[in-house]
């Protein structure tokens, strides 16, 4: 089926038709949103929302782009007001509970040292420009090939492969900090 019938099936109330595209969707928004807001939870409900928008608004896709790149959007844009909102919450609840403390490195096991190492990955992703966030993510944890991130974003194939490797080269940076100053 293509992409204009799958819409107009959607469109027509078709159950199925939109259980075909959930099931070709959903690992990648449930991952970009997960990358986007480190929390599985938060990803799975992100997830559910993104579709119950795609569905509530697919009679108003336009062609103008593939479908992915208008679902992915929605993902990115749904992500990012659930990051300002829980940044606004973290804020008023003052919620020291959530911050890694770096004594906790002195523990011996390895498999709480890894977590803490890619909880302060996700650290230097979250810090990143909003632009570089989204093209790194986008590039490295859904895979997307550079000329569809720049479809996603509204911007050109050279500005994504220079907000990529400025992402990379942050979280590197980062990174080495991190591994010098604790996991000597």
């Amino acid at each position: 089926m293509s992409e204009e019938q799958l819409i107009s099936q959607i469109i027509k109330g078709d159950s199925l038709a939109f259980e075909a595209l959930f099931k070709e969707y959903q690992l990648k928004i449930l991952n970009l949103c997960y990358a986007m807001l480190h929390n599985r939870q938060e990803a799975e409900d992100m997830t559910q929302e993104v579709f119950l928008e795609v569905y509530r608004s697919i009679d108003k896709f336009q062609n103008k782009c593939k479908l992915s790149t208008w679902i992915y959007r929605i993902a990115i844009n749904k992500s990012l007001n659930q990051v300002k909102r829980n940044k606004i919450r973290r804020f008023f609840s003052m919620d020291n509970d959530s911050v890694l403390k770096v004594d906790s490195f002195e523990q011996s096991d390895w498999g709480l040292k890894e977590k803490q190492y890619n909880n302060y990955l996700h650290q230097a992703i979250e810090k990143l420009p909003k632009k570089q966030k989204q093209a790194f993510i986008l590039f490295s944890y859904d895979e997307l090939p550079q000329k569809e991130i720049a479809e996603i974003m509204n911007c050109s194939l050279s500005s994504v492969e220079v907000l990529v490797f400025r992402a990379r080269k942050t979280i590197k940076s980062y990174m080495e900090t991190i591994d010098k100053e604790i996991f000597k």
